[in-house]
């Protein structure tokens, strides 16, 4: 009985641990641009192929992908609000955090029609740090025939 109650805590702490990671690794979703410092919070396969998708194509391809500027706000002049609901184990290495999504002005005052909109972030680990491997499922529509 002592155990079992060692492991649900266990587990609680590591998905309390996991949602403060996800909320970390929001600040590094690509929208609108893709920053340099993210290559620290993005496994690097992922941020290889972001990277050659937001500053490595010719303009004109580049707008044929025009989602990824957009992922969380749209083309609104909004920012972004998250909040991590939920956070999935899918073993040692893998885990995918369930985010919510508000949009709000830059004073601060939700965006109308702001609804909330539901993400998945896929985390990785990696040297022992949980990164971004995936977003929405989008990785694979990175592919690009330069990449």
């Amino acid at each position: 009985m002592m155990m079992a109650a060692l492991l649900l805590a266990a587990c609680g702490n590591r998905e309390e641990e996991l949602k403060e990671r996800a909320l970390v690794l929001c600040r590094y979703i690509p929208d609108h641009e893709l920053r340099e410092e993210a290559k620290d919070f993005m496994t690097a396969d992922f941020y290889a192929a972001l990277d050659t998708m937001f500053n490595h194509l010719p303009e004109e391809e580049a707008m044929e992908h025009e989602w990824l500027y957009y992922l969380v706000t749209g083309n609104g002049g909004t920012l972004p609000v998250y909040e991590v609901v939920g956070v999935k184990v899918v073993d040692d290495a893998h885990a995918v955090a369930t985010i919510n999504v508000r949009q709000k002005w830059e004073d601060g005052t939700l965006a109308e029609d702001s609804g909330v909109v539901e993400h998945q972030l896929y985390m990785e680990k990696v040297e022992g740090v949980w990164l971004m491997s995936d977003f929405d499922g989008h990785k694979k529509d990175l592919r690009h025939s330069n990449i």
